[in-house]
């Protein structure tokens, strides 16, 4: 009985073009060198010197560099003519440029936090906002959360001392114009977990409630978190494990047995109401 051929498919074997391709397939921007190092390399002792080793992953790790982190040109005059011991690997060019934006992400968000607390002219604005993303980006870990627990969409609904208008010009800078996913929770304790949709309906912004909806926020995705009253700023409210709606109706009973008034929980209800149409 002859023997049948069976061809062999070594992944890391793929022209740099393809293998790329394949890690943008499967790990979105910022993650595919992780892909590359921590999946594929691991593999076996040929797919670890293709993909850190040899020279022919260069161009891999240049094309990982340039649509990642933005970096170009690495392979320079003054990169070639510098001493060998003293040269950078490809690996550790974009080791270099992961660490760095982390870090840029950090302080971004270091900056957003400090003028979402602030009130008059330090609050919050888009332009101050659009300026904070352009300083320390443009490339920023947006869709993943701080070493804090924190999201940037969630941080800009929680900003105090600003109008709901200010509010849905950030959420929308965010979502249009820089990529945010808006159902990534936050993570900040075991008490503490918020959804963007969950913070604008709680605060009673029905236009930011709306957008989010429209631009697939999820009604469904539950979360704990402590909000301050409008009505009495001195007393709080608890949830844990519940939905936006379900959050956005205890804080409207809440408010209402602290004297709170129709006029002054109408975008509360407005809130509501849009949640009550997805459900």
């Amino acid at each position: 009985m002859a023997k049948r051929n069976e061809a062999h498919f070594k992944i890391w074997e793929l022209p740099d073009v393809l293998l790329y391709n394949v890690a943008t397939f499967i790990a979105p921007a910022t993650e595919r060198a992780s892909f590359l190092c921590h999946k594929i390399a691991p593999l076996c002792n040929a797919s670890y010197k293709a993909i850190l080793e040899e020279e022919k992953s260069t161009v891999l790790w240049d094309m990982v560099l340039t649509e990642d982190y933005g970096v170009n040109n690495r392979h320079g005059k003054t990169q070639r003519r510098s001493c060998k011991r003293l040269r950078r690997s490809p690996v550790d060019q974009v080791r270099d440029a992961h660490k760095l934006l982390k870090d840029n992400t950090e302080i971004a968000y270091y900056y957003l936090w400090e003028l979402s607390y602030k009130s008059g002219k330090n609050s919050l604005t888009r332009s101050k906002f659009c300026g904070i993303l352009n300083e320390y980006g443009p490339r920023l870990m947006l869709n993943k959360t701080v070493s804090s627990g924190g999201t940037f969409l969630v941080e800009v609904c929680r900003a105090r001392h600003v109008t709901q208008s200010t509010v849905l010009h950030c959420v929308e800078e965010l979502v249009e114009r820089r990529g945010a996913l808006v159902n990534l929770p936050t993570n900040e304790s075991a008490s503490s977990a918020l959804t963007a949709l969950c913070v604008a309906a709680v605060r009673g912004m029905p236009k930011v409630v709306e957008y989010l909806l429209e631009k697939g926020a999820s009604p469904h995705i539950r979360c704990n978190a402590r909000f301050r009253l409008t009505t009495n700023p001195k007393k709080t409210l608890r949830c844990t494990g519940v939905t936006p709606l379900e959050f956005a109706k205890k804080m409207l009973d809440t408010e209402q047995g602290q004297g709170g008034t129709d006029l002054d929980l109408r975008d509360l209800r407005r809130a509501i109401k849009l949640l009550e149409m997805c459900s």
